[in-house]
């Protein structure tokens, strides 16, 4: 592995580290809004906390996802 690949590799998985709680915090309160709106009453608290448990493994693939592909564009365009 060289100096490149190791540092593509620690720059995206530091990006999605930073930008997991601000992308699960709007997930997930675009997540409550929809339900309350669907069933016309405010959640419970437990029904809170089972979004909140669904929605970090669906933040995590959408983090991931972009700090990859944003970090591969820019090496793309730079770097090689």
């Amino acid at each position: 592995m060289d100096a490149t690949t190791a540092w593509y590799w620690i720059s995206s998985i530091f990006l999605a580290i930073i930008l997991f709680k601000p992308t699960k915090k709007l997930i997930f309160v675009q997540r409550v809004r929809k339900a309350e709106r669907k069933l016309k009453r405010d959640l419970t608290i437990e029904e809170r906390e089972d979004l909140e448990k669904r929605t970090k493994p669906i933040t995590a693939v959408i983090v991931l996802s972009f700090a990859l592909l944003f970090n591969g564009v820019l090496m793309g365009k730079y770097y090689r």
